[in-house]
């Protein structure tokens, strides 16, 4: 079991915070790049209506899209959807990428790396 959960030390998850109903286009951007494990959720905001008016950030309705990604690919899919989604600019979204190893949990590890029996 410890050979197979070392496979995860190549291995990122890459999470996208988008506008709602966006999360199919990131998807869609990572199969195009040989990435096929996705898993989108709903978020919501949790600022109140007065700091969102402040800031000019409309709705909170969030697609919360989590992949797994080979870690040497991490940083030109980062780049990739930053460019294609315009998440360089303030209000479209956020993506970055963290170790799998960070992820706490030997189910959860075992999910996200294919393990699972």
């Amino acid at each position: 079991m410890t050979d197979k959960l070392s496979i995860c030390d190549g291995i990122k998850l890459m999470v996208t915070i988008i506008d709602r109903g966006k999360g199919e286009k990131v998807t869609d951007i990572c199969k195009e790049n040989n990435i096929s494990f996705h898993l989108i959720c709903l978020g919501k905001g949790t600022a109140n209506s007065e700091i969102l008016e402040y800031l000019g950030i409309g709705d909170t309705e969030k697609d919360i899209v989590m992949s797994s990604v080979p870690e040497d690919r991490a940083t030109s899919i980062v780049r990739e959807l930053s460019k294609k989604l315009q998440l360089d600019k303030p209000g479209n979204g956020i993506v970055f990428t963290i170790p799998i190893s960070s992820v706490a949990g030997v189910v959860t590890l075992q999910l996200l790396t294919g393990l699972m029996n």
